[in-house]
């Protein structure tokens, strides 16, 4: 067959381009692990330095409450029963970093002892006993905050040159600016009546001032909040042993959340990530080998050769197209197998491990996905392939490409979106209907939308076939092929 001879002598040519080469292959292998474990590295080095970095809270009124602030000092400072539960963690192997990122995954937590080979009841009973608290929470939140609490020093005053507390209309300025310079993370105000308060038992009001653009202010203010929360419940404890009540009756309904056995957190991830990666590096896979094909032709003028054989126009466009389309499918696939790599390292190999659930398809999954990637990797073989033959230079083409890949990149980011569904409205977009169809079936979802994929996949070749029917038609226009 013609269209194939000329499928083969393009693939050739095309292995033998540097440039194509490397945004074919080396680019999608290579970037994703690069970029992730980049990422991941920068994240946890400057999340842990900032946790680690001592910051100063201003407290504006200590006199109303000296019961509160000595326990604030207390609870942010590593000595005591801090140091005996950090100690046995660190016997019992658990980091501080995995503590954080199971914060709220209990049965991520239960799932880590088990790793290590740690009993939980035993380690609950241990941590009772070095924290010398017999209510103390088991909970990988509760240890967290025991274990390694926020490095705060807690000061009264600020430099005379940031100005006078007493008038009220210009404290939240004064608080502002000491924020802005770094001079304090945040500041707390307790109520003017708070020890009375307390001692009578009821409740009191703290203000937390915090800058929500600071990152240092928002990680002080989710210190404190654990640190108030934690006070708020010895408060509980010490009333509820001082009037004689049962240990239950601060707390008469427990919740504990049992994780059903369904898609985990890193399904949910990669059912994110996986279709934006797999339609962008579908578009960029085919970009080169296109712009190569059409406009890099002309410029070597190896294109009136090409025509001259004795070959029809429609063979020469479909072994193009061909060249394009296998570029493209090879870029898309080979991003997913990078990202699947890059799992095993860095942060996403943590969450993997906690995960209840691992990220596998069924044949008839993987057949799907495969159903969906290929019509819309016509539609962008055949759209960068007509913008090529158009273009009189290879930088002309690229020139038109580029607003292309944002059109493909807007709609494509819209697996990340929360609350969009699949369904007869979304499915009738383009990109946006593959973006969502691909999500549903990374999550297992795909025995709810056999309809909406088949409409899917229908619509999409449609819409490929057009626009290959249109480039073979603008290959035979000589305006085109050699516009001056």
């Amino acid at each position: 067959m013609k269209a194939f001879t000329i499928f083969k002598k393009e693939l050739v040519d095309v292995m033998r381009d540097r440039r194509t080469l490397i945004f074919m292959l080396i680019i999608p292998t290579l970037s994703i692990p690069l970029l992730m474990w980049i990422t991941t590295e920068l994240m946890v080095h400057f999340s842990e330095k900032l946790a680690k970095e001592q910051s100063n809270v201003l407290v504006l009124n200590p006199q109303v409450a000296p019961e509160l602030v000595a326990g604030l000092k207390e609870r942010s400072n590593i000595v005591g029963r801090t140091q005996r539960i950090a100690k046995l963690l660190e016997e019992k192997g658990i980091s501080e970093q995995e503590l954080s990122m199971l914060k709220g995954e209990p049965q991520g937590f239960l799932k880590l002892l088990k790793e290590r080979g740690v009993d939980p009841t035993e380690l609950a009973e241990q941590l009772q006993i070095v924290s010398q608290d017999a209510e103390f929470e088991f909970s990988p939140s509760s240890i967290m905050a025991s274990a390694f609490p926020p490095n705060f020093n807690f000061i009264t005053a600020l430099p005379d040159h940031f100005g006078d507390f007493n008038d009220p209309e210009l404290k939240e300025q004064i608080l502002l600016e000491a924020v802005r310079l770094e001079e304090i993370a945040a500041a707390i105000e307790f109520d003017k009546d708070t020890q009375a308060r307390l001692a009578a038992e009821d409740d009191t009001l703290v203000r937390v001032f915090y800058l929500q653009t600071s990152d240092r202010s928002s990680t002080a203010l989710s210190g404190l909040k654990t640190i108030f929360s934690s006070l708020g419940k010895d408060i509980a404890a010490q009333r509820i042993r001082h009037n004689n009540l049962p240990g239950g009756f601060a707390k008469p309904i427990k919740v504990r959340s049992e994780r059903l056995p369904g898609p985990s957190l890193i399904v949910k991830i990669l059912s994110q990530i996986l279709p934006y990666l797999i339609l962008i590096f579908a578009m960029l896979g085919a970009l080169y080998p296109a712009i190569d094909l059409g406009a890099g032709e002309k410029e070597r003028g190896t294109l009136e050769t090409l025509l001259v054989a004795p070959v029809s126009r429609l063979s020469i466009v479909l072994g193009k197209f061909g060249v394009i389309l296998v570029a493209a499918l090879v870029s898309a696939v080979l991003a997913t197998v990078s990202l699947a790599i890059s799992l095993q390292v860095g942060v996403f190999s943590t969450l993997s491990m906690f995960s209840e659930g691992s990220f596998s398809f069924s044949l008839t999954e993987a057949l799907a996905a495969i159903l969906m990637v290929v019509p819309v990797a016509c539609i962008f073989a055949s759209l960068l392939l007509a913008i090529s033959i158009f273009a009189k230079s290879f930088k002309e083409a690229q020139s038109y490409a580029s607003p292309l890949q944002m059109v493909i990149v807007m709609p494509a980011f819209v697996s990340f979106i929360p609350g969009v569904k699949l369904d007869w409205l979304t499915s009738s977009i383009p990109v946006v209907n593959i973006s969502l169809a691909l999500k549903e079936i990374f999550t297992g979802n795909l025995d709810q939308h056999w309809a909406h994929v088949g409409v899917i996949f229908l619509s999409t070749s449609v819409y490929a076939g057009l626009l290959l029917w249109f480039a073979t038609w603008w290959f035979q226009r000589e305006q085109v092929l050699f516009r001056s």
